[in-house]
């Protein structure tokens, strides 16, 4: 993209990135540069997002003065042509292939500060995949540096479906009594031709739950958690988790307790290193569950009963005064 002498007075060229004086624009050798310089910085990528899930991208800007709020744009590079996807000042801005997800809150910009965005994206397509261009608005003034900045979005990820797969195949309903054993297992595996990481939690849902409760995690990390309320238990041995091989993940509470009624489920989530070195959720799936009853022992109230047999003997004894 290039520009006419007569409109750098109002616009910034990035792909020069610097803006010279009018007045010395005829030598090159005598520059003025102004005191602060324009950097837009975006995630690095490439990224690598699953079809249908969720995708947050920050964008920031540093070395401008003027209005405290900076305005951005997005656009999405193809090969051979660049599509408007979304702007903070311009509601025309979007492509038609954007414009009616932004309405629906599918695709949206939130600030974070005056010089930071956040764009996200909730449901992935694949026509999503591209180069992704970040630019922050030139409002006047003499800068010079980079106003635009780009991140990769790798597109093969996006025409292959999720890779990931979790199943529940045991009874779906179990009857116990309590300090019965109690071991249930999930099927967990990816496909995703990305180096990811696997995180498995087990869940009980209970009558009285209006959330379902984490009962222990195998972490991306290999590291196992207690859930909040569950930590007694497993520090006392009561509740555990193991990988089986490759894909199975049990869970094992050698003595039920009536509390620990309901439904058992397992969730799997997908984890991805992004360049920057963060891990980033990118697919997640749950199981169907168990239903598990837990029923309570009575208790035999022996000594109140040895007392009353006692009583009546007594009384059956005891003689009569005359």
């Amino acid at each position: 993209m290039q520009f006419g002498i007569q409109q750098w007075s109002s616009y910034v060229d990035i792909q020069t990135s610097v803006v010279l004086p009018l007045e010395k624009m005829t030598n090159l050798d005598h520059v003025y540069l102004c005191s602060g310089q324009i950097q837009v910085q975006i995630q690095e990528g490439p990224l690598y997002r699953v079809k249908g899930y969720p995708i947050s991208i920050s964008c920031n800007v540093t070395g401008f003065t003027g209005p405290s709020n900076r305005d951005f744009q997005f656009i999405l590079k193809k090969p051979n042509v660049e599509l408007n996807m979304i702007s903070t000042s311009d509601p025309e801005f979007a492509y038609g292939m954007f414009s009616g997800r932004i309405r629906n809150k599918e695709m949206y910009i939130q600030r974070l500060s005056g010089s930071s965005v956040l764009l996200t994206i909730n449901n992935l397509l694949e026509n999503d995949a591209g180069d992704l261009l970040c630019e922050t608005l030139h409002t006047g003034g003499a800068y010079y540096g980079d106003y635009a900045a780009e991140t990769k979005l790798n597109g093969k990820i996006f025409i292959y479906f999720e890779g990931l797969r979790a199943s529940y195949s045991g009874s779906p309903s179990q009857s116990l009594s309590e300090g019965d054993p109690l071991q249930l297992e999930c099927q967990v595996s990816s496909q995703t031709f990305q180096h990811t990481h696997l995180s498995v939690t087990w869940f009980l849902h209970g009558e009285e739950d209006e959330i379902p409760r984490p009962i222990i995690t195998l972490d991306k990390d290999l590291t196992v958690k207690p859930g909040a309320g569950f930590e007694d238990g497993y520090r006392a041995g009561l509740i555990s988790m193991d990988k089986v091989e490759d894909t199975t993940y049990r869970l094992k509470m050698p003595q039920v307790q009536q509390s620990d009624q309901g439904k058992f489920f397992c969730k799997a989530i997908e984890w991805i290193q992004d360049p920057d070195r963060s891990w980033t959720q990118i697919a997640h799936k749950t199981t169907t569950a168990c239903n598990v009853e837990i029923k309570r022992i009575a208790v035999r109230h022996s000594f109140h009963s040895h007392g009353a047999e006692s009583q009546q003997a007594t009384r059956r004894t005891v003689p009569v005064s005359s």
